[in-house]
């Protein structure tokens, strides 16, 4: 009797220490980026809370316009690597003659605290994974505004805007489809629209579990 009673008390004892130790979980993270000087991309910024819910906001101006966006929780998950680089306030490479790539600043936030740091490059794997998925969604977004440009005013561009997009979405440059999915359906519905372009468009949404426009059959191949 008094082995078991020991036993879980030791077991009791050992599970508090481990509770005790568990990280807080962050409330929100966050990629900013601010490309080079001769670099035609836009700053950009990246927020998102810990449910997948958050923004995407283009351009330097205090009253630019947030763009809602939500993630995967495998997105999610990705985006945890980089905490720990955060943490200790250590992120920037020590290595010498490295590409200037953008400024890029990654804050996580508690209910308590602020963990962030500043760099263009990291040793820290963890990070620069983190860094990758959250170039990736501002990829996507700033796709889905050229393509809505490109409807708009240029749709002869809109074919290889769209080549461009299927490519990328392959090698994992552009993630969360779904949030572009309002100008891709309708790219689908616009009878204007070659239909190379329609398909392609019509097959992203399908891939992001998004609505496709009805009376368009992304497998039809009659009119290729």
């Amino acid at each position: 009797m008094k082995r078991t009673v020991l036993f879980v008390a030791v077991a009791l004892l050992g599970w508090g220490a481990a509770a005790n130790a568990a990280p807080v979980k962050w409330t929100m993270v966050e990629l900013s980026m601010v490309p080079r000087s001769d670099d035609v991309s836009p700053p950009w910024t990246v927020r998102l809370q810990a449910d997948g819910a958050g923004s995407y906001v283009e351009g330097a101006a205090a009253d630019a316009k947030p763009v809602p966006l939500t993630v995967s929780a495998a997105t999610l998950e990705k985006l945890k690597q980089g905490e720990h680089a955060a943490k200790s306030g250590k992120c920037e490479t020590k290595a010498k003659n490295v590409a200037k790539t953008g400024e890029k600043t990654i804050r996580y936030e508690t209910g308590e605290k602020t963990e962030e740091c500043t760099f263009n490059y990291s040793d820290d794997a963890g990070l620069m994974s983190t860094t990758a998925t959250f170039l990736a969604i501002a990829d996507t977004m700033q796709r889905g505004k050229r393509l809505e440009h490109d409807l708009r005013y240029d749709r002869l561009g809109l074919d290889a805007e769209m080549e461009s997009l299927v490519a990328a979405q392959k090698d994992g440059s552009a993630i969360e489809m779904g949030n572009i999915a309002p100008i891709l359906q309708a790219l689908v519905s616009d009878d204007h629209v070659i239909d190379r372009v329609r398909r392609r468009a019509a097959r992203l949404l399908q891939d992001a579990g998004a609505p496709v426009p009805a009376g368009y059959d992304p497998g039809d191949t009659s009119n290729r």
